[in-house]
């Protein structure tokens, strides 16, 4: 409940910073599959998509997921933070030096400058938001697995009682 009121609030925040006006100015397909298609390309060849979408499912049946599933999902929710950073980055410097190119070659493309380095910036905008919405589910299914790891070090307290195992590294 508390995320959902987080994403709502995000949004409204989002929303309110854009205008409804120029919304269209954020708006650019190619940048957002520059930033998506690689994050999806790298959760399918790791073999962590599963658990990608196992990370939203741990959050809401707890008792559904084992300490691996949900430390496989930590992992994949965070390869996807950093593949949407890295990209939202790479498209930012490929369309800044596309944006610069055309200035020196010819001056009447000074309009054109200015919608490059728009469109620069919306790849990193994209990625920006990725990780405003998937940063909570990291810290979530993190915070998760770090319970399971203490259930687990309590239980083998008790079947030894002389023995401290330190199961958290």
């Amino acid at each position: 409940m508390g995320y959902l009121l987080y994403l709502a609030g995000m949004m409204v925040c989002v929303l309110w910073g854009i205008s409804s006006e120029r919304l269209g100015n954020f708006i650019d397909m190619t940048s957002f599959e520059f930033v998506v298609i690689p994050s999806i390309l790298l959760l399918v060849c790791t073999g962590y998509g599963k658990d990608f979408i196992r990370a939203f499912i741990c959050l809401v049946k707890k008792e559904a997921c084992t300490k691996k599933q949900i430390k496989n999902s930590a992992k994949a929710v965070k390869m996807v933070c950093v593949s949407s950073l890295i990209f939202g980055g790479l498209g930012v410097v490929i369309s800044l030096i596309n944006a610069l190119h055309s200035f020196n070659i010819d001056s009447s493309a000074m309009p054109f400058v200015a919608w490059d380095v728009s469109v620069a910036l919306i790849s990193i905008f994209y990625a920006l938001i990725i990780n405003a919405v998937l940063a909570p589910v990291y810290i979530m299914v993190k915070r998760l697995s770090l319970g399971q790891e203490e259930k687990a070090e309590l239980k083998l307290q008790r079947k030894a009682p002389g023995i401290r195992l330190n199961l958290l590294k």
